[in-house]
């Protein structure tokens, strides 16, 4: 006779076990191409990283290079974003003194997206990724990320323009490109000394750093209008 004991569905632990595999080679992935480029690293080297054995297994769970790039962003920037958001809203309900707005608004552009540094306390490899977007023409997160992952820093932006008015629109968006080209490669760079030391040191170093590069970036703002930028912009309208 058949026996009555119940039998677990045979396929009630494949959901759990697909979303384990996918971030395997999710955090493979992002570690190789933080350590090595976009361009360096081949969907084989990433399947040989994780328990994984066949390269169909990439190709399955998101079908290209460009798609697992594009993954990892939508892993690690939604806490990011909800970080932001939250800063903003505590900025808007309670303003600080027009003097330390525009540092502020550098601690909400900074701090947030250290995210994934601190809750991997300091094992993290995705600001690496980021920067060697910068460079890369194979993948282009930058343009992926834009209108998915960025509303916080376009806000930021904007409330940052209105403690700005000594500057002209092309000076505000010179200097804005220029942060943040700026801040990605110091992220990297802090990401980097992090995982190499205790994260009892490494929350200390996070720390100062991002409190030393607020106030400088502060003040990079603050500087006057550069007089040929105003020259030429004046000619443009």
């Amino acid at each position: 006779m058949p026996s009555s004991r119940a039998q677990p569905a045979p396929t009630a632990a494949r959901p759990q076990r697909a979303a384990g595999t996918r971030r395997e080679l999710l955090l493979a992935a992002e570690r190789l191409f933080a350590l090595h480029g976009l361009k360096g690293v081949s969907l084989r080297q990433i399947v040989a990283a994780t328990r994984q054995r066949n390269i169909s297994t990439v190709h399955y769970h998101f079908g290209s290079r460009e798609a697992l790039a594009f993954a990892i962003c939508d892993l690690r920037m939604p806490p990011i974003e909800a970080e932001r958001a939250a800063r903003i809203a505590q900025y808007l309900d309670r303003p600080p003194a027009p003097e330390a707005r525009v540092r502020e608004l550098m601690r909400i552009v900074i701090e947030p997206s250290l995210e994934p540094v601190r809750a991997s306390r300091g094992r993290s490899h995705f600001r690496r990724l980021l920067a060697h977007a910068f460079v890369s023409d194979v993948v282009d997160l930058r343009a992926y990320i834009e209108g998915r992952h960025d509303f916080g820093i376009r806000q930021t932006a904007s409330l940052l323009r209105q403690e700005l008015p000594h500057l002209s629109r092309a000076s505000f968006a010179t200097r804005w490109a220029l942060l943040i080209r700026a801040v990605t490669y110091l992220f990297a760079n802090l990401e980097a000394r992090a995982e190499l030391v205790s994260w009892r040191k490494g929350e200390a170093m996070l720390t100062d750093e991002t409190t030393s590069m607020a106030a400088a970036f502060a003040g990079f703002f603050a500087g006057p209008e550069d007089g040929r930028t105003a020259i030429a912009q004046r000619r443009r309208n």
